[in-house]
């Protein structure tokens, strides 16, 4: 089902039926699709392109694929940290995070959890606060 909404996308940017779009139509596209990158990814996609100022549907979904695990919304970030802050104060305490990670849905291994948490931004407290835990995720390679 993707496959067709990206292809219907891509064909209302290739005004020209030429077959390919511009680079920086590949970024704004990518976007609009609901991924989520970073500078640093769009940054490797331009080098990666400098060749070529245009990209045909082939690449483009080859680029998708590259992207596929970041495809997360900035609303599905929130929701996901506000699942462990439902007073909403911003703060999540990294010990009640610990503990749900490990028991609820598929719990993760203690060595998937340490992995997980030396990436996080604990303050001094204790505690992860909103506005690091979504900045540490949408830059994060790793997890997005």
């Amino acid at each position: 089902m993707d496959n067709i909404r990206y292809r219907e996308a891509f064909l209302v940017l290739d005004e020209d039926n030429t077959g390919a779009i511009t680079v920086d139509d590949v970024h704004f596209l990518i976007r609009a699709l609901g991924y989520t990158p970073t500078e640093q990814d769009l940054a490797k996609l331009d080098q990666e392109f400098a060749w070529n100022k245009q990209i045909d549907y082939f690449w483009f979904t080859e680029i998708l694929s590259k992207l596929s695990c970041t495809k997360y919304t900035y609303g599905q970030i929130e929701n996901a940290f506000f699942t462990f802050d439902k007073n909403r104060y911003g703060l999540i305490n990294i010990e009640a995070f610990k503990t749900a990670m490990m028991t609820l849905g598929e719990p993760l291994l203690e060595k998937e959890m340490n992995e997980m948490m030396k990436d996080l931004p604990v303050d001094e407290d204790g505690f992860i606060e909103y506005e690091s835990f979504c900045s540490q995720f949408r830059s994060s390679e790793k997890y997005q």
